[in-house]
């Protein structure tokens, strides 16, 4: 039986960002989880518990997304995450908090051309 696709959801804040949720399941995933509170110092043990409990194969389809407010904090966990993967125990791992790395792709002009 293939493994599903999961994506787990860390944010520093109370609550996960719905639209993050939302845009998680258009995306496609089969299981998304959300983490809320989630401190610096847990960063990496989190991280961990998603890659070595799934196995080389199944961390192809494992993903971690970081949300929040706060770019700054953002980089520092998305840094801790990298830094606790163990090839082959590599997951693909994206920090977009508010939205700041994808707003301006939602918001473009159309081109001339179109």
């Amino acid at each position: 039986m293939a493994k599903r696709s999961i994506i787990h959801m860390i944010d520093p804040n109370v609550h996960n960002s719905p639209f993050d949720i939302n845009m998680a399941v258009d995306a496609g995933y089969e299981v998304i989880v959300p983490y809320s509170n989630v401190t610096l110092e847990e960063v990496s043990g989190l991280t961990q518990d998603a890659i070595f409990s799934r196995g080389p194969s199944g961390v192809k389809r494992t993903g971690l997304f970081i949300g929040g407010r706060d770019i700054g904090l953002a980089m520092d966990m998305l840094d801790l995450a990298k830094k606790a993967m163990v090839p082959p125990f590599e997951i693909s791992v994206f920090a977009d908090p508010s939205g700041a790395f994808t707003t301006c792709l939602l918001y473009t002009s159309p081109s001339p051309r179109d």
